[in-house]
């Protein structure tokens, strides 16, 4: 989509919006160590504008002395596909930066489980973003059990950024 085309309030394709994130997630594991360590394995099922959908099956990279999903593992989560969700709500190239995060841990996972993020930029302002997270052990034949819900703020101005979105 041009910038053209961003201006006169033109809306990407969804198959624009996809492609988009998945570039984001390519480039983001590439370029950061931490989540090309913890998150180089995951799978973009769907977007639409402002919400991403993702799936990881852990492994023991994921899990603490315990043997379950490490709470430093979910924070990455929710940083990581919350920017998603940021760039899934217009395009963008940068995600911004961490201002605030808050964490609920109400279940566990182990190694094997499939995990299911959703992703939503509740707002995306001028100077900050604020962004929810669902993580949810995903399990044969049934609903997917909530294991972390997290709250994300961004800050996502950029360089020559003026007001508001």
């Amino acid at each position: 989509m041009s910038t053209k085309d961003k201006q006169l309030g033109s809306q990407p394709t969804p198959e624009e919006r996809t492609a988009h994130v998945q570039a984001l997630i390519e480039r983001l594991t590439a370029n950061s160590p931490i989540y090309n360590i913890l998150l180089s394995s995951v799978q973009l099922i769907s977007t639409t504008p402002g919400v991403v959908t993702t799936h990881l099956t852990l492994t023991p990279t994921h899990v603490n002395s315990r043997g379950s999903l490490h709470g430093a593992v979910s924070a990455a989560i929710v940083d990581f596909t919350t920017g998603l969700a940021i760039g899934a709500w217009d395009l963008r190239s940068t995600t911004g930066a961490s201002v605030d995060m808050h964490l609920s841990y109400l279940s566990t996972a182990v190694v094997g489980d499939t995990l299911e993020m959703v992703a939503t930029a509740e707002r995306v302002g001028g100077s900050l973003a604020y962004t929810t997270v669902r993580i949810s052990k995903l399990v044969d034949g049934g609903e997917p059990k909530l294991v972390t819900l997290g709250q994300h703020t961004k800050y996502v101005k950029l360089p020559g950024q003026s007001g508001m979105n």
